[in-house]
């Protein structure tokens, strides 16, 4: 019997937890879900190939569409005619099945592409991100940036309601797409992003770092890109403040734009000592496994991936209660604390009592589990096999 043959778009700016996610679901898809699976990218720094195809699983078949050499801004939208043109070539050699793509900057292509082939090939469309709550804190990023998203707002109003289903990666999401995009109720399903399968394995993995080692001095860890919507700076005033309380340690792994910023203000507060940013590292899982707390102080998100990645390996979270996601990985609390966004007093407060009062890691663990791969590779399986069978007739 022949593989139905699936084929994945993404076009992205970088490799963040969205991707990574859909590279796992599509894994899952071709190792237990029977599907022939192809990648299709269009990047928009060619220097980022590299991190693209780092994050790729071996069953994969990658296959760049595009590499144009443009931002985000206008020159997005220059390129994008392009990008619609040369996925809709691909599609047409490739005789698919079905179809996912991936953020705004992978879908309104793709159903474009769709539309231009005038094929009946089923097309899931997943969104990762709270667009209204991006909206919201788009002027922290500039004036381009706010007028992109006022864009992409519109291209997705326009465009989406042609998918033949839209996944959103949390309640959050889903409901901004219904209320504030005008995608149709019935076309919209929530699947959450899952954790990577081998996160018990990779957590057992050694650290070779003093502050990882004496169990006396609780460790705050944070896992997040260095840009605005991580908020950081708050993070790092409460840390200070949980700092003067009792003797810890932040550490916050990941890279990005706002390092000199974030730096400066470490010494600005004196907390050069008790700080570790270490940049990008391949396994934060073993971090995350011996860490007292871990820590996000987004002022928005789509899911919130490495609040459940935490759960997973039994640390307790402290978070952000921002659109969207983290409430809803929490249980609005019962398996971790939440604290207003941008209150760097309050989400302090909530980091001292979590080390003075830890939760049952075991519990925790347990509720990790309902993000699991294989949980929920089952659910789009079972979404892509029911667009197929309502597939009219070649």
């Amino acid at each position: 019997m022949v593989s139905p043959k699936l084929a994945a778009f993404l076009s992205c700016q970088f490799v963040g937890g969205g991707e990574i996610a859909v590279f796992r679901i599509c894994r899952w898809l071709a190792e237990k879900g029977g599907f022939d699976v192809h990648l299709l990218w269009a990047l928009f720094d060619e220097g980022r190939t590299d991190e693209l195809l780092r994050h790729v699983p071996s069953p994969l078949k990658p296959m760049p569409v595009l590499v144009p050499t443009f931002h985000v801004g206008k020159k997005y939208f220059g390129a994008l005619p392009m990008t619609i043109l040369r996925l809709a070539k691909h599609l047409r050699k490739m005789t698919l099945d079905s179809m996912l793509s991936i953020g705004y900057s992978g879908n309104v292509p793709s159903i474009l592409a769709k539309r231009l082939l005038r094929g009946r090939l089923p097309l899931v469309a997943l969104e990762g991100i709270h667009l209204s709550a991006a909206l919201h804190f788009s002027g922290d990023l500039g004036i381009e940036a706010k007028l992109y998203l006022g864009l992409i707002k519109q291209l997705v109003k326009r465009f989406y309601p042609h998918a033949d289903a839209v996944v959103a990666c949390s309640k959050g999401v889903a409901e901004d797409l219904v209320q504030n995009m005008k995608v149709p109720r019935e076309r919209v399903h929530v699947i959450y992003n899952p954790t990577d399968p081998e996160i018990e394995a990779k957590a057992q993995e050694p650290v070779d770092h003093p502050w990882f080692k004496n169990s006396k001095i609780p460790v705050i860890l944070c896992v997040a890109r260095l840009d605005p919507q991580k908020d950081l700076p708050t993070l790092i005033r409460a840390f200070s403040i949980v700092r003067k309380e009792r003797p810890a340690k932040l550490v916050i792994l990941g890279e990005g734009s706002e390092r000199a910023k974030l730096e400066a203000l470490v010494k600005e507060l004196g907390l050069d000592g008790d700080v570790w940013m270490p940049g990008f590292v391949d396994n934060p899982f073993k971090f995350m496994k011996r860490a007292t707390v871990f820590a996000l102080s987004s002022k928005f998100e789509g899911f919130g991936m490495v609040i459940a990645e935490a759960l997973a390996v039994g640390t307790p979270v402290v978070s952000t209660d921002c659109p969207s996601g983290p409430a809803e990985i929490l249980g609005g609390g019962k398996w971790g604390k939440l604290v207003p966004v941008g209150d760097h007093e309050k989400l302090a407060e909530a980091i001292l009592e979590t080390i003075e009062n830890p939760p049952d890691r075991e519990k925790l663990k347990e509720r990790g589990r309902d993000f699991s791969l294989d949980r929920i590779g089952q659910q789009y399986l079972q979404l892509i096999t029911e667009l197929l069978e309502k597939r009219p007739n070649m």
